[in-house]
């Protein structure tokens, strides 16, 4: 089937700290060519709203952001950026505040410990905060994770590291959106907890929130089916 791209809505699919395009396989191939994708390069650029703007310009017509963690920094912004644009958004395990002085040095310390030769062990120290605990075990979902994390390479994990510390609270940008969100969380993420997603959703005049229980920061890796059905019964009502 040929998509004519002129009048239907491009999903964004914007991947998170160390992630590629593939952290979305299973979404995309559930998906089944319905919608135009649109994978949001993230690598050679130092700040999200460069990220954001990429991304715009490398489409056109009316979007649906789709990101999770950076990736949500990298949604908001392209919602902030170009509000006439959008027809919904979808964040998941992400939040919309800007980075705390704590956060900001426990990325520095990951940053250098990249500089010195151990950029391995920031993937290995970082998997326990990716995945839930349970997890830890499924070498299918460690192995998607190391192997996108080797192909992000050290030199962008710095510049992501960077984007994120620099980015801006957007709460405002939440509360000032007349279309509809969906927020989706693992129900075991330390690293942006349900109730910061929830937030989030709640700060947004029409949303939609989802946890998926037992997953804990990469639902999509953990529990692709579960996602799959939010995003698709979410697109399904814009209809």
């Amino acid at each position: 089937m040929i998509l004519d791209r002129t009048i239907m809505t491009t999903l964004i699919f914007s991947p998170g700290l160390l992630l590629t395009e593939k952290l979305y396989a299973g979404l995309e191939h559930h998906l089944d060519g319905r919608y135009p994708i649109h994978h949001t390069d993230t690598t050679g650029a130092d700040t999200i709203t460069a990220m954001a703007e990429r991304a715009l310009d490398q489409t056109t017509g009316l979007i649906i952001p789709v990101g999770l963690s950076m990736g949500g920094y990298i949604t908001l912004e392209i919602a902030r950026l170009a509000p006439e644009r959008l027809r919904a958004l979808v964040i998941m395990d992400s939040n919309a505040i800007a980075d705390t002085q704590e956060r900001r040095e426990e990325r520095r310390k990951l940053i250098e410990m990249s500089k010195i030769g151990r950029f391995k062990g920031v993937t290995s120290a970082l998997m326990p905060k990716f995945i839930a605990r349970h997890n830890l075990g499924d070498e299918r979902i460690t192995g998607a994770v190391t192997e996108m994390a080797q192909e992000i390479g050290r030199d962008n994990f710095i510049l992501q590291q960077n984007a994120i510390m620099s980015r801006r609270d957007q709460f405002d940008t939440l509360s000032g959106l007349d279309r509809p969100g969906l927020f989706i969380v693992g129900s075991e993420d330390t690293l942006t907890p349900p109730e910061q997603v929830r937030a989030m959703a709640d700060a947004m005049p029409d949303s939609t929130f989802v946890e998926i229980r037992n997953s804990g920061h990469l639902p999509p890796l953990e529990d692709p089916l579960s996602v799959n059905r939010a995003v698709e019964n979410f697109l399904s009502g814009l209809e």
